[in-house]
């Protein structure tokens, strides 16, 4: 049976600008295929390289392509397929002659149904896990595997990159999910009880299924299912070749065959058979390979300002054209795609490519555009003063869509001075926390901001301040006081003295102020003088002794510039003075 243009290019001439000749990039079927020698089975990866062709070529004459499990998924680019191996291992090859496959993760159990994502990022699998089959998520490279659920099976990208379509095993029916982990579910399909093998369609308006004999199609958005007439005795993988299916169909008297459905705006119409493998052989599944635009990774949710690149590699003398919202541009700028002022919500670009020859491919993105900015409060720091050589600064954002990163800024003023201007501690950090090295002897007001994935930015929030104590020594201090040195103290010094009568003095910016002393059973009180005018006292009395004591001072009436002056009030007390911290907020 020869292969049908429809789906298969074979590579033809076309005229090059000047006159020369390029060779058109072709499409092909990769498919996983089963032979039978002596009544033993072995599974490869192999492709049907052209039309009219009776059997199927290895992809590659040894290694791990040579012994596959039976589903495949062919990534949105069209230049590699995904594999499996006894269930336990998850792997990828490029569909080209002699190349390496790359294993990309190992030690699973009972891996079975894949999907590739639109962005060529990651690869959602199913596999049984305690007599249940889960949905997990890797990277199209590797790295650690993310949980979607369990209960769930046979993955189906939607073209956000955002969400699934899979089987709910216990309930039988098809769902939409959210592709993270944990991943919520957002629509299940009525109607969909007994669906097999479910795939959306690349533009993300159609999903496609087995049920019984019969592939059926289903609105993305929901609605009635439209069957296709019945394929045999039953339907072993389905996958989207363009705007039409490939499945494969078993039929118990001849083994299996390779079709093909053309679907006309959600509408099944007559099936052509494509490939009858010989007899002892069997094809598993497959999917359509060969070069294709594609469209970068986008965030899930980008801003009003657009900039999405797409990527015309492999493809010769492509005539570029985009579709935005249904407008479309022909030629396309080159890439990225550009628009600005896009309204919040989900838009559609579509970004297609002819080439000389005629073949065309096609790739579609949904883009949620988030215009709203995110929210953000600072979650510590909460003191007047602190003596450590270093403060944590905590904080967290709010967004509809997720948190990108945070800024944070800080300005510090020492104590008988102003603010400077703010400066910048972190950019664009993904932190929830950062920590300041502080110098004695300053007030320190730290402010952050956020953005959230789409780029959009918060205001500053309120200032945050705090102050770090100035030493003793740099109080003036008159005669009978005595400089003290000892590890219990504050930076290791105090001022110290058991006379009355005789002050210490500082000048000062302050709103308000804290002393830093020791308190004690038998520590005295110290009259306070703002710019030489008596304002109270403070009593450094404590049944315990307590080194580093933070003793707030009166609140000055007004915003005090000039001096501060403590004077100790009675014979034979003890006064330890340790430091003075200010405040200007």
């Amino acid at each position: 049976m020869a292969l049908s243009a429809v789906v298969l290019t074979a590579t033809v001439p076309a005229m090059a600008a000047g006159g020369s000749t390029a060779a058109e990039s072709a499409d092909s079927i990769t498919v996983a295929h089963t032979v039978t020698t002596e009544g033993v089975s072995r599974t490869f990866l192999g492709r049907i390289p052209v039309q009219s062709a009776t059997q199927v070529e290895p992809l590659a004459a040894s290694g791990p392509t040579q012994q596959v499990d039976k589903a495949i998924a062919a990534s949105a680019d069209g230049r590699q397929v995904a594999f499996s191996q006894g269930g336990t291992s998850l792997w990828t090859v490029s569909v080209v002659p002699s190349a390496q496959p790359v294993k990309i993760l190992d030690g699973k159990s009972g891996i079975a149904a894949k999907s590739w994502s639109p962005d060529g990022a990651k690869i959602a699998f199913e596999n049984g896990q305690n007599g249940t089959s889960c949905v997990d998520i890797v990277g199209a490279t590797g790295g650690a595997a993310v949980r979607v659920g369990c209960n769930l099976a046979a993955p189906s990208w939607l073209p956000d990159n955002q969400t699934l379509i899979v089987k709910d095993q216990l309930t039988g029916k098809l769902q939409r999910v959210q592709a993270r982990a944990a991943g919520a579910v957002l629509t299940t399909y009525a109607g969909t009880e007994l669906a097999q093998h479910p795939v959306a369609s690349p533009d993300g308006l159609w999903i496609a299924y087995f049920k019984s004999t019969s592939v059926n199609v289903l609105p993305v958005a929901g609605g009635t299912p439209v069957p296709a007439p019945a394929v045999g005795t039953s339907g072993e993988s389905i996958s989207w070749a363009k705007s039409n299916l490939l499945y494969v169909a078993r039929r118990t008297e001849d083994g299996s065959n390779l079709q093909q459905i053309p679907v006309n705006d959600g509408r099944p119409q007559t099936n052509a058979e494509l490939f009858k493998p010989p007899a002892g052989e069997l094809v598993e599944s497959a999917v359509l390979q060969g070069p294709r635009l594609s469209i970068k990774p986008t965030m899930a949710a980008v801003g009003a300002n657009l900039s999405v690149s797409y990527d015309t590699t492999g493809l010769v003398s492509p005539f570029v054209t985009c579709e935005f919202d249904g407008v479309k541009t022909a030629p396309c700028p080159a890439s990225p795609f550009k628009k600005s002022g896009v309204t919040a919500g989900r838009h559609v670009l579509r970004i297609g490519a002819v080439e000389q020859g005629g073949r065309g491919t096609e790739a579609v993105r949904w883009l949620d555009v988030d215009t709203a900015a995110p929210t953000v409060k600072l979650t510590g720091t909460a003191f007047d003063v602190t003596k450590a050589a270093t403060a944590s600064i905590s904080y967290a954002g709010t967004d509809n869509t997720g948190i990108g990163s945070y800024d944070v800024r800080y300005r510090i003023a020492p104590t008988a001075g102003t603010f400077g201007a703010y400066a910048t501690i972190k950019s664009g950090t993904t932190a929830t926390s950062v920590a300041i090295d502080l110098a004695a002897g300053y007030e320190y007001c730290v402010s952050v901001r956020t953005r959230d994935i789409a780029g959009n930015l918060s205001a500053w929030t309120a200032d945050r301040c705090f102050s770090r104590p100035s030493d003793d020594r740099l109080m003036g201090a008159a005669k009978g006081w005595v400089r003290a040195s000892n590890s219990a103290y504050y930076l290791g010094t105090a001022t110290t003295t058991k006379a009355a009568g005789i002050s210490v003095s500082r000048s000062v910016q302050a709103k308000r102020l804290f002393l830093i002393a020791t308190k004690c059973a038998t520590c005295g009180s110290l009259n306070v003088f703002y710019n030489g005018k008596s304002v109270g006292s403070v009593n450094l009395y404590k049944a315990t002794t307590e080194y580093q004591a933070i003793v707030a001072m009166p609140v000055p009436t007004t915003f005090l510039t000039g001096s501060v002056l403590l004077t100790t009030r009675v014979t034979g007390k003890v006064y330890q003075l340790d430091g003075l911290a200010v405040r200007r907020t």
